[in-house]
């Protein structure tokens, strides 16, 4: 079927309500004519016509293939030919199903309130007028309802007349609902064999046994209401039609549960959706299927029948089916893919994050050591300065500094080329607290600095790496202070108990209240050189379980403690 977007199929959409009234207009006449008559079977052939106008399948504005041209020939042919009342019934059971479909997909008043007088229209032509017709005559008297076909009926038609069609000619999609349209035309036909079955059994006339009939099946369906939702402290009927729904195996339910399996299972997020896809073709419509990111393409299955494309995000994907998909498998289809492309940009972040975490990791280790260098290079320039202010006989004291700082400023280098090696193996690297103490006072012997204690015989373990940075860093800002207040004092101590604790005090100005918010926990540009190196100890501090806080800013008192958190001694003591 191709789309020819005539003049006609537009006018045919435009006055649906018109075509809709015509059709019924003829089949009032139809029914009053009578079908097996030459005339009626006329009627009949342009009611047909009418409906396939009006039909809410096939849009108007499709050409018709030969085949099925000849189909719908053939269909019309056969209900002329075996045209028949009990047939009437059965098409005005359909035609109320259609509209009974229809009539709740409207949300304007005139619309829904016009569809409604078709649906009672159609209902009563068939309870009052056509079923009477095909019964015999002793028992009912068709000629009342006859009256009620010529002049009680028709006088719905000025009634739909009068409604207002704006809205439902500007409307789009045609939708019905086949459970409603189901569930009406079951309705009926209860309404019309139970209503046969009465008489039969009460030996009463057809309208008392209709009576009774509807008044059965309006008990009966209030009795199902209440029992689907009793509102009386106990579950109702509509519990164990969900757990029946709940309970049944779907194929995309399975689909779902493989696509969560291969979620936890594939982190790469192309090998992901290839798995997915690849469960995929096990659904019973799917031939195969096609699929392309930019990271790749692929397929899985036999790209044989219909084609169906969806594009959803970064994934296009092609399916193939054994026949055209259905509005509703479309949709499902389009659900599926919109899950899948979500999933694999998760898989596509996930990856993103994990290489942005190494790179950081790599940067981390990179700051640490520039760190550790410069530390070192400040040592050996030290060593330089005390060797040009010797001359050329070293005095036993500046021999004895060789020998004390050349051994561990080469052991502190290999250290150093350790981490930039394996920098995830890098270790606490212990080293005992009165060794450690009388180095720290060795290196900066001729800077002026107060020790607290002056001496410290202890074998308690403290990881080196981690006081060498802290107090390196610390006692570096601090001179770097003294250097524009020659008379600052600078203290350090160190306490053993319970844990090893670093301080670090000196009797200058404060820290500035903007520097302070931010010292420690980010990077901070100042002329003095604070902020990069207490922000890269602090994170140092807390990759060995320590933490790096200032005990006290004041002016005349500016405190740094190294040590292990509150929480942590607070759970040691105890």
């Amino acid at each position: 079927m191709k789309p020819t977007g005539s003049a006609f199929a537009r006018f045919a959409q435009q006055q649906r309500r018109w075509v809709l009234l015509s059709f019924l207009g003829l089949l009032h006449l139809l029914v009053l004519q009578g079908i097996e008559s030459g005339v009626g079977r006329t009627l009949l052939a342009v009611h047909i016509g009418l409906f396939i106008l009006w039909q809410p399948f096939i849009r108007a504005e499709l050409r018709l293939s030969g085949l099925q041209l000849a189909a719908i020939l053939a269909g019309v042919a056969a209900a002329l030919y075996w045209a028949s009342g009990w047939l009437l019934i059965l098409w005005i059971m359909a035609l109320a199903g259609m509209i009974g479909g229809k009539v709740f997909f409207f949300s304007e008043r005139g619309a829904k309130v016009f569809y409604l007088l078709v649906l009672g229209y159609l209902i009563g032509l068939l309870l009052f007028v056509m079923v009477p017709q095909v019964l015999p005559s002793p028992l009912v008297r068709s000629v009342e309802y006859l009256l009620l076909a010529k002049y009680v009926l028709p006088a719905l038609f000025p009634v739909m007349l009068l409604l207002p069609a704006e809205r439902e000619a500007e409307s789009g999609a045609e939708v019905i609902d086949f459970v409603y349209s189901a569930f009406i035309f079951l309705l009926l036909a209860v309404l019309v064999l139970g209503g046969l079955a009465s008489m039969l059994l009460l030996k009463r006339s057809y309208f008392e046994s209709l009576v009774v009939t509807i008044i059965v099946l309006s008990t009966v369906l209030l009795v199902m209401a209440w029992a689907w939702n009793p509102r009386m402290r106990f579950a109702g009927l509509n519990v164990f039609f969900s757990r029946y729904l709940l309970s049944v195996g779907l194929p995309f339910e399975q689909w779902l549960h493989n696509l969560a399996d291969n979620l936890q299972r594939e982190d790469e997020p192309e090998k992901f959706l290839a798995a997915s896809l690849e469960d995929m073709i096990l659904l019973p419509w799917v031939n195969g299927c096609e699929w392309q990111v930019p990271g790749g393409r692929g397929s899985n299955g036999r790209p044989e029948g219909q084609r169906s494309e969806f594009q959803r995000g970064q994934l296009r994907l092609a399916i193939f089916t054994q026949q055209s998909l259905s509005p509703a498998l479309i949709w499902h289809f389009d659900l599926l893919a919109q899950l899948l492309a979500e999933f694999y940009e998760a898989k596509l972040r996930a990856a993103e994050l994990q290489q942005i975490s190494y790179v950081k990791a790599i940067h981390q280790t990179g700051a640490r050591l520039t760190h550790d260098v410069k530390n070192l290079l400040q040592s050996l320039n030290a060593l330089c300065l005390a060797a040009t202010s010797e001359g050329e006989s070293p005095s036993p004291e500046y021999q004895a500094l060789l020998r004390r700082q050349l051994p561990v400023i080469a052991q502190r280098l290999q250290q150093t080329m350790d981490k930039l090696r394996r920098p995830e193996l890098e270790g606490a690297q212990l080293l005992a607290a009165g060794r450690w103490w009388e180095a720290l006072q060795s290196r900066y012997a001729r800077e002026g600095i107060s020790f607290i204690p002056a001496r410290l015989d202890s074998e308690q373990p403290l990881p080196a790496t981690l006081f060498n940075s802290a107090a390196e860093n610390l006692l570096e800002n601090a001179l770097a202070k003294k250097k524009d207040a020659p008379k600052l004092q600078i203290s350090v101590g160190l306490g053993l108990d319970p844990q090893p604790t670093l301080t670090v005090c000196d009797d200058g100005a404060a820290i500035p209240a903007e520097v302070r918010e931010t010292l420690l926990r980010e990077p901070v540009a100042s002329s003095a050189g604070l902020g990069i190196g207490l922000y890269q100890t602090a994170r140092h501090a807390q990759f060995y379980g320590y933490e790096l806080r200032v005990m006290c800013n004041e002016p005349g008192r500016v405190c740094f403690e190294l040590g292990r958190p509150a929480e942590a001694d607070s759970a040691t003591v105890g």
